[in-house]
């Protein structure tokens, strides 16, 4: 950047800063000498759900996130499997050295597919591994939940008790 638009950047930030906020709540189409309208507008207040189909919009919530856990337990569970595989093929690639000639840190000759394909399934496992544990653990809480619901919404079918209704200002069951 040049200089001048360095300089216009810089002068068009400050004005904006120090300008106030503006917004069209602030604006006022009447003249000094009118006055404002009285009247007032009202609005009806929106139609209320019952408690039931709250219920049925949250089992419907909690099974969507308990069939999205599931697949994701599914999913770390197929790439665990699939490093567990690769792991065994880059195994069957290598040999032990014995310890009289061993005189590096590594233990197995491997050729370039075990030096490949061990690692990879060693990475691709733990992190089957460490997703399995997760998605395992959220698919328990996320059944829970649901479970829940469920037991809500067969005790309100079932289970009435008496309760004070506030409208008409009376017990009822």
């Amino acid at each position: 950047m040049n200089r001048a638009s360095l300089a216009a950047t810089r002068f068009l930030f400050v004005v904006c800063w120090v300008a106030a906020p503006a917004s069209a709540q602030q604006a006022s189409t009447f003249v000094e000498g009118e006055a404002a309208s009285t009247s007032s507008t009202t609005t009806d207040a929106p139609r209320q759900i019952s408690q039931e189909r709250w219920w049925q919009v949250d089992l419907e919530e909690a099974n969507a996130r308990s069939r999205r856990t599931r697949n994701a337990l599914i999913g770390t569970s197929t790439g665990f499997a699939v490093g567990a595989i690769f792991a065994g093929i880059g195994l069957s690639q290598c040999q032990e050295v014995p310890k009289e000639q061993a005189n590096t840190y590594d233990s197995l000759l491997c050729n370039n597919a075990g030096k490949v394909m061990l690692p990879l399934g060693g990475t691709l496992v733990g992190l089957g591994f460490v997703g399995m544990l997760t998605s395992g653990i959220m698919l328990g809480v996320s059944n829970k939940r649901k479970r829940e619901i469920q037991r809500d919404i067969r005790r309100s079918q079932y289970g009435r008790r008496l309760q004070w209704d506030i409208p008409s200002g009376a017990l009822v069951f």
